[in-house]
């Protein structure tokens, strides 16, 4: 268990040492030490503009900690020093000085690193005080208590840096809850709102007037979403993730020599993407279009499907009563025939249509030319419909793809 230590005036520190090790400071405080601390506390203004001088030479801490603030905290925690190695009470007002340092800083953009080496010149600036100030005859008290000194500097650097990466998680944490609340806005919006398309662009550090690729996973194909999404982050794109209305919505920057979609990292990723977001703004008209192509698509999807690979299935819902008219339309030629017949002219319109090649409909199908062309007229003669002219192929497709989502009867 981790043990607690106090304060000698009996109050507890809101810190705990490292489980498996005793009090470093429990240990008796020889006297000569003790009026060693006294004397530097007494000169504690001159041990700030110390370490001021040493610290203010730092970059991170001349550009963004003004010298009051430097000054305010390093008599704070010097003084907190002090009374750790001299044993001596510390009041409420320093109960908590190395988490408030550790936070502070993270809020003015203070790097961890210099955070840590600036703590740690503590040690050198008390180190030096106790020096000036010993007597040659209490020489050995002062080498015995070194390591109380350091034992004092590091338990404060260690929990200026606990407190430091904890603020950091915390406004993480915030950071990630509000770049949710605006893509959630964004994506239900018209993208009118040039303010709300602004902040989502600050949020998501993205350039508001790039192209963005739009890709919507329902629930069956969403873990593959995120792992090609984090390693596309890995590789230093610029990827997003949504949760929304149920659905795994990616959002990515393109990037301007590359800004077709789907990306190469999308492509063997189940999910339906849309075209291309001409700028931030488009993103919410370009996911309904995304989203309506994903309730087209059939379950046993291997890829990333684009609208204009998908357009027939997202046609097809959208006639709803009127494609069942378009199929009985286009196909009650075909009830005369046997089903054997009716099954291999179907395969044969849609193996032409997929490539609009009667020599590559032959490949497919493994027969002849000729065998493709008479089934073709075949098909024609019966329906009214040629599928080797573009119009009447589209109209051919969409009635299939209908027939193909209608109920059983």
């Amino acid at each position: 268990m981790h043990n607690e230590r106090r304060f000698s005036d009996g109050a507890r520190d809101p810190v705990t040492p490292g489980e498996g090790h005793g009090d470093p400071f429990a240990a008796p405080v020889p006297e000569e030490l003790r009026v060693l601390v006294r004397d530097c506390m007494d000169d504690l203004d001159e041990l700030v503009e110390v370490f001021v001088a040493e610290v203010g030479a730092f970059e991170a801490y001349r550009s963004t900690v003004p010298a009051d603030d430097l000054r305010e905290t390093a008599r704070a925690s010097l003084e907190l020093l002090l009374r750790l190695v001299g044993g001596l009470p510390a009041p409420e007002r320093l109960r908590e000085v190395s988490e408030r340092l550790g936070r502070r800083r993270v809020h003015q953009g203070v790097p961890l690193e210099e955070l840590l080496q600036a703590v740690r010149m503590d040690f050198r600036v008390l180190w030096t005080a106790l020096l000036e100030r010993i007597r040659p005859a209490d020489l050995p008290a002062l080498t015995r208590g070194a390591v109380r000194v350091w034992e004092a500097v590091e338990f404060h650097t260690v929990h200026v840096h606990t407190a430091y990466l904890d603020e950091v998680a915390v406004l993480a944490r915030e950071r990630e809850r509000e770049r949710t609340v605006l893509m959630g806005r964004l994506l239900s919006s018209d993208g009118r709102d040039q303010q709300l398309v602004g902040q989502v662009a600050t949020a998501l550090r993205v350039d508001a007037h790039a192209d963005f690729a739009v890709a919507v996973a329902p629930p069956a194909w969403q873990r593959k979403l995120r792992e090609a999404a984090a390693a596309a982050r890995a590789a230093g794109a610029v990827v997003h993730l949504h949760d929304h209305r149920g659905a795994l919505v990616l959002v990515a920057e393109l990037s301007r020599d590359r800004g077709g979609v789907p990306p190469r990292w999308l492509e063997s990723v189940p999910c339906a993407v849309g075209p291309v977001a001409r700028g931030l703004a488009r993103v919410s008209r370009v996911l309904r279009a995304a989203e309506e192509l994903a309730a087209a698509l059939d379950e046993d999807v291997t890829g990333a499907v684009t609208l204009s690979d998908g357009w027939t299935g997202v046609a097809a819902a959208r006639l709803d009563e009127i494609g069942e008219l378009l199929t009985e339309s286009v196909l009650s030629g075909l009830a005369g025939i046997s089903e054997h017949e009716r099954r291999r002219l179907l395969e044969t319109v849609a193996a032409y249509c997929d490539s609009g090649s009667i020599t590559a409909a032959a490949r497919a199908l493994f027969c002849h030319r000729n065998t493709v062309l008479n089934r073709l007229n075949r098909f024609a003669e019966l329906t009214g419909h040629h599928p080797t002219r573009p119009r009447e192929a589209a109209t051919v497709l969409i009635a299939l793809e209908c027939a193909r989502r209608a109920p059983a009867a």
